[in-house]
C-alpha cells in the first residue's frame, strides 16, 4: 500500500509543478500590477486605484520570490542533462537542511515539497 502511494506521488509530482509555475506567473504578474497602480496612484491623484496594505505585502513578498523562481526557470528553460535534477535536489537538500533560514525554492514550490505525503494524494 504504502507502495501505491509513493508511485501516485510520483506521478503527480510533474503536474503539481507545472501549476506550481503557473501559480508564480500569475502571482508575478498581480506583483506588477499593484506596482504599476502604487506608481500611477503616486502620479495622478486617483485614490481608488491605490493599492491596498495587504496588496503592497503580497507584492513585496513576490518580489523576494523572483531571486528564487530564476535560477529554476533559467535551469528549466535551457536544460542540461543532469543540470536540473541537480539543481533541484540541492534546493530541496539545502532547504531541508537549514529549514526556514533558507529559502532556495519560490513559495508555490516550497509548498509542494513541505507537504506531508497524504496531503499531497488528497487522502487525509
Amino acid at each position: 500500500m504504502a507502495l501505491r502511494m509513493r508511485f501516485r506521488q510520483v506521478i503527480r509530482l510533474p503536474r503539481l509543478m507545472f501549476w506550481a509555475l503557473v501559480m508564480e506567473g500569475v502571482e508575478t504578474k498581480q506583483m506588477v500590477d499593484t506596482y504599476v497602480r502604487l506608481g500611477a496612484s503616486s502620479v495622478l491623484p486617483i485614490a481608488s486605484r491605490r493599492p491596498t496594505v495587504e496588496q503592497l505585502a503580497q507584492a513585496r513578498e513576490q518580489l523576494g520570490d523572483l531571486p528564487r523562481f530564476l535560477p529554476l526557470f533559467v535551469v528549466i528553460v535551457v536544460p542540461a542533462p543532469g543540470i536540473t535534477e541537480g539543481y533541484a535536489l540541492l534546493a530541496l537538500s539545502l532547504q531541508r537542511w537549514f529549514g526556514l533560514k533558507l529559502r532556495l525554492l519560490p513559495t508555490q514550490l516550497h509548498r509542494i515539497f513541505q507537504k506531508e505525503p497524504h496531503e499531497i494524494s488528497g487522502t487525509s
